[in-house]
């Protein structure tokens, strides 16, 4: 996520700090201790990282402004204000069921990816469709057919969600 930002180290720690200090701290590792598999720390933790990084360009987001380098101090030097936005805890409404069929239908493309027949081909268009989701803009830049496009998409999608009904994911 952070592709070996400088501020990694800070965001972890953010992070961990976060989740520690949350109001729903208890109930997650309750969650957790009686079902290790179902991921809902990880999951927390992964959401509070995503929300902190992903948000860290927002002048709103208290990660952001507990880090920034342009605020009149040596980027690592933690201001008061800073420490005390710091110190607040979000308020976080992690949807834990979504996580987990994001992280299935992410794994799925993967799978496909790996295959060497078509399905290969209707993954990589679909990921790019997913980025764009225009199919003449997607034609233009590939010089693929809009029509091919779009059916390799429709093709995927059905996959997706055949794969997913199979392994009871959904």
């Amino acid at each position: 996520m952070t592709k070996n930002d400088e501020l990694s180290y800070e965001l972890a720690h953010y992070g961990i700090e976060t989740l520690l200090h949350h109001k729903r701290y208890q109930e997650i590792l309750d969650k957790h201790t009686a079902d290790p598999d179902y991921g809902h720390l990880r999951g927390f933790l992964l959401a509070i990282l995503r929300n902190s990084w992903y948000g860290k360009k927002s002048e709103f987001s208290r990660y952001h402004k507990a880090h920034r380098a342009d605020i009149g101090h040596r980027k690592g030097d933690i201001t008061d204000e800073a420490f005390d936005i710091l110190l607040e805890v979000e308020d976080l409404d992690y949807d834990h069921e979504k996580d987990r069929l994001i992280e299935a239908i992410e794994g799925l493309i993967e799978e496909m990816e790996l295959d060497q027949d078509k399905l290969w081909y209707d993954a990589r268009l679909f990921k790019m469709w997913l980025e764009t989701p225009n199919y003449s803009e997607l034609s233009r830049r590939t010089d693929i057919p809009r029509t091919s496009i779009s059916n390799a998409v429709a093709e995927a999608k059905e996959y997706i969600l055949q794969e997913l009904k199979n392994r009871n994911i959904i």
